[in-house]
């Protein structure tokens, strides 16, 4: 099977191109090269600039992919090009959405695929489910093969998810230090958080699966946790106990409305995933990866590779700024 990622070496895609080459897939990238992240030995890297229509139409003329997945489409007009450029060279087109596109407010907490998109609070879920009506819309009307596949909140070896993002190092070092973190809300809402590696071998299950054209899945663990345990999770793989302060969603989104848009529109909401039917289209499929495990595999990974620890002011500061604020409304 020829199959096409459009990105390939972030965060999500990285684990799911070492699955394609384990088993078999002759696999292409398409991407800038300018991450920093190298392709595995196996990958044929195609140098491009997927925003440049003509000259990818150049890069690409004459080749045929079984499938192609667009891992960095975010936009309608995004979507546009893919249509432009694959309509006729692909059997199955694959977009990336997102679970953050489910109803919000929640209505319903466990959540199937049938649940409906809407999301008025988040620019990002929103640009998400136009991308998906557009697809709808060329699927009923001309039968192109595309399939929606919506992560949640998916971490690979390395990432730390927090409150406050999952790439960087900034809340396992305030943790190490003793410094207090935020938690949004009351720290008991229910949150799912998968391996990218779990995630890869249910994802790579749908390429070339006829019966996955004009099909919507998410993929997640079936691991729920409270906000608290995530973050005392972190902190556990460093021999610690963060000190949490929780902070009311919407008033992080006062101090920060583009870190509070995220929150009012997906973290802050307790949801619980029903992974019924990838199940059903891959059989076999289990995520395995508890998320302890996962974040004793990150601090094991960051410590080899010390020089990736991050550190993101604007957290540091924003969280400050939160902790202050809450200290002076409730003083001890």
């Amino acid at each position: 099977m020829k199959v096409l990622f459009i990105g390939g070496t972030g965060n999500i895609s990285t684990s799911c191109t070492h699955d394609a080459l384990a088993r078999g897939i002759e696999l292409y990238h398409l991407n800038r090269g300018s991450s920093g992240r190298r392709a595995p030995e196996g990958v044929n890297t195609l140098t491009g600039d997927i925003r440049d229509r003509e000259a990818t139409r150049k890069l690409l003329k004459g080749m045929q992919f079984d499938v192609v997945v667009d891992w960095i489409a975010f936009t309608p007009e995004h979507i546009r090009t893919d249509l432009e450029l694959f309509r006729d060279s692909t059997g199955q087109f694959i977009f990336i959405s997102s679970a953050s596109v489910y109803h919000k407010p929640v209505r319903q907490q466990i959540i199937t695929e049938s649940t409906p998109a809407y999301n008025p609070f988040w620019e990002y879920s929103q640009n998400k489910i136009a991308c998906e009506q557009l697809l709808w819309k060329e699927y009923t009307e001309t039968g192109f093969p595309m399939t929606i596949v919506r992560p949640s909140h998916t971490y690979s070896t390395g990432w730390f998810p927090t409150s406050f993002g999952s790439a960087d190092f900034t809340y396992p070092q305030r943790m190490i230090d003793g410094r207090p973190v935020v938690v949004h809300g009351d720290g008991t809402s229910l949150w799912t958080l998968t391996h990218t590696d779990d995630f890869a071998r249910a994802f790579n299950g749908l390429l070339g699966h006829p019966q996955a054209i004009g099909e919507t899945f998410h993929i997640t663990s079936d691991e729920q946790l409270t906000w608290d345990e995530v973050h005392i999770a972190i902190g556990a793989a460093f021999g610690v106990t963060p000190e949490i302060v929780h902070v009311p969603s919407d008033v992080i989104a006062r101090f920060d409305p583009e870190v509070g848009a995220g929150l009012v529109g997906d973290k802050a909401h307790s949801v619980i995933f029903d992974n019924a039917k990838i199940k059903r289209y891959v059989p076999g499929f289990q995520a395995t990866i508890p998320f302890h495990e996962g974040m004793r595999r990150s601090a094991a990974w960051i410590a080899e590779h010390p020089d990736e620890k991050q550190i993101d002011d604007s957290i540091n500061r924003l969280v400050d700024r939160l902790i202050e604020a809450m200290q002076a409304v409730r003083p001890e």
